[in-house]
């Protein structure tokens, strides 16, 4: 006989231990204390809202088997303000991963979603991205990862004797610090660049002159303190570029992991013209501070994706899939809209 599954809206403080236990049970690089501050930051203090969890129970069980969240976003879109949920979280023990319960979680979730927010979109990984298609989720694309190299002896000894790396990673490390200085000179947009603080009054200066023409989860100093500032959240920095006449030109936010830095969100005035800039004054900054390797996640208007790749990075293999509820307007519906980055994914 099949087992039947109900699923609830589940009281954040009173299911708080159920809804921790199935994130560290079933999402990668979980503990107990990182599960805890998911909770606290992403649900029950999220400045854009309160968010949701929904629990999946099997008949006869009082324990949940299963937890899908939707996130509060605000986002803007020229002059209209729109508020949405993003979809995450989406954890479902091993013995119940059965199309059927699986599909009803995240069935109910979407649900929910397009009936108390404007618009849900979600970017889950492989294993919930098929569900997602199930389910009736539409999926507009895929965020990509941009990478660039900049140091080479780590990539050349994977390649060539030990002798050889050592010996020809600095004639690489011009070569490619001399790439960079050039792009500069053909951009003819010279950047200060410094470390920043999370009251800096440039990113509200910066939200304030946004692009009208794209889709943008609210970017204030205030969001930023919330998603990037917080001590849980991890060691992340924040840089903002000022132009030659000292006015606040964009922002880069990132950490480093072994050399490896990854970026988190980075915004301009105008991210169509200016990201190359930016991003070639964030890969001279990463370099004086010894990093080998930038990498940058976005999905969006297709100018922006050039600009990333005129500053020398390049698109990698890695990619996350962008999905949206059914029967969002067509003005919505084209990626060239949208301006996602790793600061829209919840996930972490």
């Amino acid at each position: 006989m099949a087992t039947r599954y109900t699923i609830e809206e589940a009281d954040l403080l009173a299911a708080s231990a159920a809804i921790q236990s199935l994130w560290v049970a079933n999402l990668s690089g979980h503990s107990a204390d990182s599960a805890a501050a998911k909770l606290n930051l992403g649900y029950r203090d999220n400045p854009a809202g309160r968010g949701i969890a929904l629990l999946l129970f099997s008949e006869g069980s009082p324990v949940a088997k299963g937890v899908h969240g939707l996130h509060p976003r605000r986002f803007f879109f020229g002059a209209r303000s729109l508020n949405v949920a993003g979809l995450a979280d989406y954890a479902v023990d091993e013995a119940h991963r059965s199309l059927g319960p699986a599909l009803m979680l995240m069935r109910s979730g979407m649900q929910l979603g397009a009936s108390r927010f404007d618009l849900t979109y979600g970017l889950p990984n492989a294993k919930a991205a098929p569900v997602c298609t199930r389910a009736g989720l539409k999926r507009l694309g895929s965020m990509r990862r941009f990478a660039k190299p900049l140091a080479s002896r780590e990539y050349l000894s994977r390649h060539l004797p030990a002798w050889l790396a050592s010996a020809g990673a600095p004639l690489v490390d011009i070569a490619l610090g001399l790439a960079d200085r050039a792009r500069v000179w053909r951009d003819e947009v010279k950047l200060s660049f410094t470390e920043s603080a999370w009251s800096e009054p440039a990113f509200d200066v910066l939200w304030e002159q946004r692009q009208a023409s794209l889709l943008l989860s609210q970017r204030c100093g205030a969001m930023l303190r919330w998603r990037f500032g917080h001590p849980q959240r991890g060691s992340w920095h924040v840089c903002v570029a000022h132009d030659a006449k000292s006015v606040p030109f964009g922002y880069v936010i990132w950490r480093v992991h072994d050399g490896f830095a990854e970026v988190g969100d980075f915004f301009s005035r105008e991210p169509q013209r200016q990201t190359e800039a930016l991003m070639l004054a964030f890969a001279s900054h990463a370099r004086r501070l010894g990093v080998r390797t930038m990498s940058v996640l976005f999905f969006g208007d297709s100018a922006v994706a050039a600009q990333l790749e005129r500053s020398g990075l390049r698109v990698r293999g890695d990619e996350i899939p962008v999905f949206t509820s059914p029967g969002l307007e067509a003005e919505l519906s084209s990626p060239e809209r949208w301006y996602l980055t790793a600061f829209d994914n919840d996930a972490d």
